[in-house]
């Protein structure tokens, strides 16, 4: 049997984000970068992607006719994006408004994601809508009742617990009308 310890070294557990810089870098910004990540134990720093001059970049609508630098960085200690943001800015010498981090589950980066281009094609418009000719009437009105009551039978059958059990049941005579006949207010 493991002990507690062989369960916690098995279980690494890394952290992701997303480091966009924008405009020129610092002179060894991607060196202090991945120095001053070592706190936080950077098991991997991908190169850093160059997007062309943009008037607007999508992540700093503020700037004007810059380039962003993103780099994707896995980390083993857990840590925030705001304070990961301030560190960096902090070691490289790259201004707050110059910088963004974010987790890659964040809403903004699954939207930025390619989408799938499929062709979408409305089951409503084709003739079959998906399913043979006599499923959809199986599937609606009685004869769906009909199914979902054979369905709770079957599983009532199948069930294990009985919850009623061997409990006696009462008798009606030894129940009488006569107590509580009285108000507990006054009368």
């Amino acid at each position: 049997m493991k002990s507690f310890t062989d369960y916690l070294t098995e279980s690494k557990r890394v952290y992701a984000f997303k480091v966009g810089i924008a405009g020129d870098l610092p002179e060894n910004c991607e060196d202090d970068m991945e120095r001053c990540l070592q706190k936080f134990g950077v098991s991997k720093m991908s190169a850093g992607k160059k997007t062309p001059i943009q008037e607007r970049p999508l992540d700093f609508p503020q700037l004007e006719n810059c380039e962003v630098h993103y780099y994707e960085i896995e980390l083993m200690y857990p840590t925030t994006s705001q304070i990961l943001q301030e560190y960096i800015g902090h070691c490289c010498g790259v201004n707050q408004a110059h910088i963004i981090v974010r987790n890659p589950n964040e809403p903004q980066e699954l939207y930025q994601q390619e989408k799938d281009e499929t062709q979408y094609v409305a089951k409503l418009t084709q003739e079959d809508m998906g399913q043979a000719e006599g499923d959809a009437q199986a599937n609606v009105g009685p004869g769906r009742v009909m199914d979902l009551l054979k369905e709770l039978e079957t599983a009532r059958k199948e069930r294990s617990a009985d919850y009623v059990g061997d409990v006696p049941v009462g008798e009606s005579k030894d129940i009488g009308d006569s107590q509580n006949t009285k108000s507990p207010i006054g009368a």
